[in-house]
C-alpha cells in the first residue's frame, strides 16, 4: 500500500469520528493491531480493545463507546469500526484491474445482443445470441454468456466466469473469477441399468446487489427458477443445487453446500462447510455454525450447530461433555465391576 501520509484530523473527516488525542499524527496505511507499525493506523472494538496496549500502531479506530481509561496512542471513536474500516480501505485500496470502457477486438458478441452504454468487455468474451446487457456492465477477460442471459446495468463479472442460457442477473450483481451460472443439476433417474441424464429446463435469477466468490456453482431450475435474493453476499467454493430459493442478505461462508429445493429465508447465516439437505426451509434469521450438517427445517431466529445440526445451546454441552467420555466410561466399567461382585457376594449369603 503506497500512500501517502494523511492525518488523524483527515481520516476522522473520512469516517466521521472523534479525535481523542493528537489529531497531527499522520498514519500512511490500515493494519491489524499486531501487524501496524509506527506510521499505520489499526482498529478494535470488543474484546480485542485490551490490544491496544501492545499494538505499535500509531493510531486507532474504535466504537464511539469504548471504556478506555488511557490509551499510548491517538484515538479515532466511530459509531462503526467495520463501516469505518471499509470506507478507508475503499479509498486506499489500488482500483481493480478492469478492462477499459469499450469492447476487446477478440470479443465474440451476437448480432442480435442487445448491449447498453459504457461498457467494458475484455479479450475473449463471448455474449450469446438475444442476451441484453445493461449500462455500465464489466466483463473481464474470458467471460462466457448464452443466450438470452441477462445482465442488470452495473453488474461486474471477473475472469472466467460463466452465464449459461436464459440466466437473469440484476443491477450491481457481482460474480467471482470461475464462477459457473446456471449449469445443469445434479438430476438423474436409474432405468435399464443406468444412469440416466435429467434434462433441467429452468433458469437461474440473481437480483440486485449479490456477490458471488470465486468457484461458485449455482445451477439451473429442473423447471422454474434457482432464485438468490437481494443483497445476498456468497463466499468461494459454494455450490447451490436446482431450485434452491435463497432469502434477502444472506450470508454464506466458503465450501457450503445447498442441496435441491431448500429454501433459506431473509438474513441466513451459514458457516463455512456447512451442508443443507434438500427440500427443507431455514427460516428467516437463522444462523448455522461452521461445519455443520442440517438435516430437518430450522424455525425462524434459531441457532444451529453440529452434525446432524441442533439448537447450539444442546451442541454447546454435548460438546463440553464429549472429551470427558474416555474417563466415563473407566468409571462406568468399575461401577459395573463393583456391582457384579456385590451381586456375587449376595449370592454367596
Amino acid at each position: 500500500m503506497n500512500n501517502q501520509p494523511v492525518t488523524v484530523q483527515t481520516i476522522a473527516e473520512w469516517v466521521d469520528g472523534d479525535i481523542d488525542g493528537d489529531a497531527e499524527v499522520r498514519v500512511n496505511g490500515i493494519e491489524s493491531l499486531k501487524a501496524a507499525t509506527g506510521d499505520q493506523l489499526s482498529f478494535a472494538g470488543g474484546t480485542h480493545l485490551a490490544k491496544l496496549a501492545s499494538t505499535q500502531a500509531a493510531a486507532a479506530l474504535v466504537p464511539a463507546d469504548a471504556q478506555i481509561e488511557k490509551s499510548p496512542l491517538t484515538l479515532i471513536r466511530v459509531e462503526n469500526v467495520d463501516k469505518a474500516v471499509g470506507t478507508l480501505l475503499a479509498r486506499w485500496a489500488p482500483p481493480e484491474q478492469h478492462p477499459p470502457v469499450g469492447i476487446a477486438d477478440s470479443a465474440v458478441i451476437d448480432p442480435s445482443a442487445k448491449l447498453g452504454a459504457d461498457l467494458a468487455v475484455g479479450p475473449n468474451v463471448i455474449i450469446g445470441p438475444g442476451a441484453v446487457i445493461g449500462d455500465g456492465v464489466v466483463l473481464c477477460g474470458n467471460v462466457s454468456l448464452g443466450e438470452d442471459v441477462t445482465l442488470g446495468e452495473g453488474t461486474v463479472i471477473l475472469e472466467g466466469a460463466v452465464v449459461m442460457a436464459r440466466c437473469q442477473l440484476g443491477r450491481r450483481v457481482r460474480i467471482g473469477p470461475n464462477s459457473a451460472i446456471g449449469g445443469e443439476g445434479f438430476g438423474y433417474y436409474f432405468a435399464d441399468g443406468v444412469h440416466q441424464r435429467l434434462v433441467h429446463m429452468g433458469d437461474v435469477i440473481i437480483e440486485d446487489d449479490v456477490h458471488l466468490g470465486s468457484c461458485v456453482c449455482v445451477d439451473r431450475g429442473k423447471f422454474g427458477s434457482t432464485r438468490i435474493g437481494r443483497g445476498t453476499k456468497v463466499d468461494n467454493f459454494v455450490q447451490i443445487a436446482h431450485n434452491v430459493r435463497i432469502g434477502e442478505h444472506c450470508l454464506i461462508a466458503a465450501q457450503c453446500g445447498i442441496a435441491g429445493s431448500t429454501t433459506l429465508g431473509n438474513y441466513v447465516v451459514l458457516g463455512g462447510s456447512t451442508g443443507v439437505r434438500d427440500n427443507i426451509t431455514l427460516g428467516d434469521g437463522v444462523q448455522v455454525t461452521a461445519y455443520s450438517a442440517i438435516a430437518a427445517d430450522i424455525p425462524a431466529g434459531e441457532t444451529f450447530g453440529g452434525i446432524p445440526a441442533r439448537p447450539l445451546s444442546i451442541m454447546r454441552r454435548f460438546w463440553l461433555a464429549q472429551p470427558k467420555v474416555p474417563e466415563l466410561l473407566k468409571r462406568v466399567k468399575k461401577l459395573e465391576s463393583a456391582l457384579k461382585k456385590l451381586h456375587g457376594s449376595s449370592a454367596d449369603n
